[in-house]
């Protein structure tokens, strides 16, 4: 396989690559122009894959919003200048579907151009719309990354961007301060357990933010590990494209998946009862995508949800005991 440069190499998404150069921020400061140029210039590669960026769930997104902007919008403007003044072939950027549009109007209706595809993302709805308020700065700066690619393939380059749907994975970021939902949540359950384990009680509260009701699409990181191979291995070219399961589930059907696993694993010696904080907000309520564009052009298997998320709790718990 070509040669393959993983930016981000530390994070939930780079981690995963089982093959290519993997580099994260020991190897070099991307926010840095001097050291983002030093560090493609010394590795030469054919393909770079970005998956660098500072993410993280609502509340990070809601208390760190110039933070967010200022990292993402450094990056990835280093990045792609970078790799063009070097003459980099091939750059595949990992965006986010969170960074479209809200599809909700604030009484709760569709807004028009979202009428339809009944409320489903489709990759021409990009820029059509301001993002949802919770994650605006973090949505903008990643939005321009599509931009900055788009100019690039003007060029000659081969620059496309990748727009998953929510990600979960084995090194995921469990800080309950700057989470995403998954993680969050395994988080909650396992913390939980053990405090209750401490007292000698067998009934576990967890609190979830929002009504439980917000809408979502998932995917294991794994699998979009092996779709960027399948995209180098075919040198498949799309521009952008949304890459998501085709199946949704409600924040309330994930925490019940997350609950149901970790009873299997202590023998059901727990009654975990969660507990939905509407004072708390929920992110954009619905969030599903058309994925008619990653149906035609890639045939990679998508893992089940429970079947992902048995993987991931299972390695998580073992790590807590």
């Amino acid at each position: 396989m070509d040669k393959i440069l993983i930016l981000g190499g530390d994070g939930l998404l780079g981690s995963c690559f089982w093959l290519g150069k993997k580099v994260g921020r020991k190897d070099a400061d991307l926010t840095n122009y001097q050291e983002t140029y030093e560090l493609i210039k010394r590795e030469n590669p054919l393909w770079v894959v970005n998956c660098a960026g500072k993410v993280g769930g609502v509340k990070a997104n809601i208390e760190n919003k110039f933070d967010f902007f200022e990292k993402n919008i450094l990056i990835n403007l280093n990045v792609v200048k970078a790799c063009m003044e070097l003459k980099v072939p091939n750059l595949i950027s990992l965006l986010s579907t969170c960074i479209f549009p809200d599809t909700l109007n604030k009484n709760g209706d569709l807004i028009h151009q979202f009428v339809a595809t009944n409320g489903d993302l489709v990759e021409s709805h990009l820029h059509q719309g301001e993002p949802h308020e919770s994650n605006y700065a973090y949505a903008y700066s990643k939005r321009m990354t599509d931009i900055l690619s788009r100019i690039a393939r003007d060029k000659g380059f081969n620059y496309q961007c990748l727009i998953p749907t929510n990600l979960y994975g084995y090194n995921d970021n469990f800080d309950l301060d700057s989470s995403h939902v998954i993680p969050a949540l395994i988080r909650k359950v396992a913390d939980g357990i053990i405090e209750a384990k401490k007292q000698g009680k067998n009934v576990v509260d967890i609190e979830v933010w929002g009504t439980g009701n917000p809408i979502r699409q998932f995917l294991f990181a794994n699998d979009v590990v092996s779709m960027v191979f399948e995209i180098i291995d075919n040198d498949i070219r799309f521009g952008n494209m949304i890459i998501s399961d085709t199946k949704s589930y409600s924040i309330k059907q994930v925490i019940d998946v997350i609950i149901k696993i970790y009873q299997e694993l202590t023998n059901n010696e727990f009654t975990i009862l969660r507990n939905f904080n509407s004072s708390k907000p929920d992110g954009q309520y619905k969030k599903t995508t058309d994925t008619s564009k990653f149906s035609i052009l890639l045939d990679t298997p998508i893992t089940e949800l429970n079947e992902g998320l048995k993987l991931v709790i299972t390695e998580y718990w073992k790590s807590r005991n």
